[in-house]
């Protein structure tokens, strides 16, 4: 063992900012893993009570910002790898400071003079694993901003969006014109760009092509939409080449997008991953299926159903409670196509008005027990404790026979079935 010292000399090249780096990555990657956590949590149950517009910009903001913490957790926890790597290397350098010794190999002559032809030497190996951990460190911190500032830049867009839309009076039209700013807005910066590429150094300074470029990109500069806005990744590329750093951030970018999605897939499945592919699990209309969702008892703790549910499996009581939770995502239309009439003043407008949405729902939901028709009148239903709105119809069970029964709910869909596909339907089974 090599004599201990008060401090271990260092590599001198070694990056001087290691400490902070350890620090800043060891106490935030923990927190960062819980909020890419909680954030799919969170769009699960904010994003089905939005139409659009709302909706889009809810997906997109989602997406951007669990795809920007996501790229700080894997840079970070890189990042702590790498940095854990380098610490041992330091450290079997300081225990065994002649470094290799193929004297105490048993190996063959051909084997020994690879390895020593292959070999690095711990003082460049040290210093290579030290860099990594600063580029990938710097990168991710790098790759994070800038996905920080789309997320705020889209976010500012939307808003004029639909400033834009609401003055035209049609809310819907946000999403197009959305996108139509931002090519707007994106679209001279690449155009200016790719013709300073090529006509750049053929233009006069001074003159009137020359000063609209640089009008054009100075603009975008003052706007931090140009390179200087991001340095980290900036002095990135004009390093390792911009070819190769497109590519790195390209595949980086993908990753951490897809990865954010599957987040977001896994959480929504409230039974776990596993080799089921052959199980049959039952969709919403398959017949000899229960699932879990149309069940009160069977929810989980705090969640905020979306489908059409009972109390239990079993019913005992003269009345079964079949609540139809209201999706703005799913049931927004049944309410846009709805003559409500003025907003009244007095009471027995407000009344009249109210009975007159609540008839627009029910007309868009068809009910069936056994195969029968049910004629009910729903009632206006809310639940504090679960977030919820919705229709609730008391389904008579008097005289009902004992044995397996089946409710089945449809609903008249925004449009037509396509491929002659039926209309979403639910069907509820329960044993009496």
């Amino acid at each position: 063992m090599a004599e201990p010292t008060d401090n271990l000399p260092l590599p001198k090249r070694t990056t001087p900012t290691w400490e902070i780096e350890l620090l800043l990555s060891g106490a935030t990657v923990f927190a960062l893993v819980q909020l890419a956590g909680a954030l799919p949590a969170w769009g699960n149950y904010l994003l089905p009570r939005l139409a659009d517009p709302w909706l889009e910009l809810g997906r997109l903001m989602l997406l951007y910002g669990n795809s920007a913490v996501v790229l700080l957790c894997l840079a970070f926890l890189l990042h702590l790898g790498l940095r854990g790597y380098w610490v041992a290397l330091v450290g079997m350098d300081s225990v065994f400071p002649g470094g290799l010794n193929t004297d105490r190999l048993q190996a063959g002559p051909i084997a020994r003079s690879l390895l020593e032809k292959r070999w690095t030497n711990m003082d460049d190996a040290i210093e290579r694993a030290d860099n990594r951990a600063t580029v990938v460190f710097g990168l991710g911190l790098g790759l994070a901003l800038v996905l920080a500032t789309v997320t705020v830049a889209a976010l500012l867009l939307f808003l004029v969006s639909l400033a834009i839309a609401s003055l035209l009076g049609d809310s819907r039209l946000a999403t197009g014109i959305l996108l139509a700013l931002m090519a707007l807005w994106i679209g001279p910066q690449l155009a200016a760009g790719y013709a300073d590429r090529l006509f750049g150094h053929r233009l006069r300074p001074g003159g009137l092509p020359w000063r609209i470029l640089r009008g054009t990109l100075s603009a975008y500069s003052w706007a931090g939409m140009s390179r200087e806005s991001s340095p980290l990744v900036t002095i990135y590329s004009s390093n390792v080449g911009e070819k190769r750093s497109t590519w790195v951030v390209a595949v980086v970018m993908v990753c951490v997008t897809v990865l954010s999605i599957a987040l977001a897939a896994a959480y929504d499945d409230d039974l776990g991953p596993g080799s089921y592919g052959l199980f049959p699990e039952g969709q919403r209309d398959a017949t000899r299926a229960v699932r879990h969702h149309h069940y009160a008892s069977r929810h989980e703790p705090g969640q905020t159903p979306g489908l059409p549910f009972i109390p239990d499996l079993v019913a005992r009581d003269r009345y079964l409670p079949l609540v139809v939770p209201y999706v703005p995502t799913a049931h927004a239309h049944l309410l846009e196509r709805c003559d409500r009439g003025p907003v009244p003043r007095d009471g027995a407008g407000r009344d009249a008005r109210h009975l007159a949405t609540l008839g627009c729902l029910e007309a868009g939901f068809t009910l069936t027990l056994d195969g029968e028709p049910l004629a009910l009148a729903p009632e206006a239903f809310s639940d504090a404790g679960r977030d919820l709105r919705g229709l609730l119809y008391m389904v008579p069970l008097g005289g009902l026979a004992p044995g397996r029964h089946e409710l089945q709910i449809t609903l008249t869909p925004a449009e037509p079935p396509k491929d002659g596909a039926g209309p979403p339907a639910w069907r509820i089974p329960f044993w009496r």
